[in-house]
């Protein structure tokens, strides 16, 4: 004889809203998709993704001098200018697009200003928030992402949160396997 009961499937169901397997699940769901999002961060800061590259003055800034005059607003020699063209290319190599300051990438980072890491029901939820105002500017860390996020006003659209790619969604499968795994041991 052979007994089918719905036991283990109740004990699923009452365990997904209050366990703290789950919870370990959604922390870790977290933790892998604000990894997945810094990656993504430095390869498109570095120019190897789908950002639009900096406009001409932002690397002349970076470098902290103009190409072609100098502070006094002469023009300069040919052959300055062309010593300079090639300092501004150089520039352009090390420039990282969104990581002069280092703020919108720090908070991709759990408990940093701007970060936002919260358990809901049911899931969690990354990305930025807080009040924290960034360096210059009355507008709040998370203000600042969204505008790049959007690409509002003169900023062109620079995508930080992206939907999770198939590597990142395996491992949260995973993941979620595992915690239904200890659920079902009654852990």
């Amino acid at each position: 004889m052979v007994k089918f009961t719905l036991t283990g499937l109740r004990r699923l169901q009452a365990g997904i809203h209050n366990s703290s397997s789950m919870k370990d699940v959604y922390t870790q769901w977290g933790k892998r998709y604000l990894t997945f999002t810094k990656r993504e961060f430095r390869k498109n800061s570095k120019g190897g993704g789908e950002w639009p590259p900096l406009k001409s003055i932002s690397y002349r800034r970076a470098m902290g001098s103009n190409l072609l005059t100098t502070k006094s607003g002469r023009r300069r020699g040919a052959k300055r200018q062309a010593s300079m063209k090639q300092r501004y290319a150089a520039a352009r190599a090390k420039v990282k697009i969104l990581i002069d300051t280092g703020t919108l990438f720090k908070a991709l980072s759990i408990h940093m200003p701007g970060n936002l890491f919260r358990h809901i029901t049911e899931g969690i939820r990354v990305g930025f928030a807080g009040v924290k105002g960034h360096k210059g500017t009355s507008l709040t860390i998370r203000a600042i992402a969204m505008k790049h996020q959007t690409g509002k006003g003169k900023l062109p659209k620079r995508k930080i949160l992206h939907s999770p790619d198939a590597q990142l969604r395996t491992q949260m499968m995973m993941d979620l396997r595992r915690g239904i795994k200890k659920l079902m041991r009654g852990k």
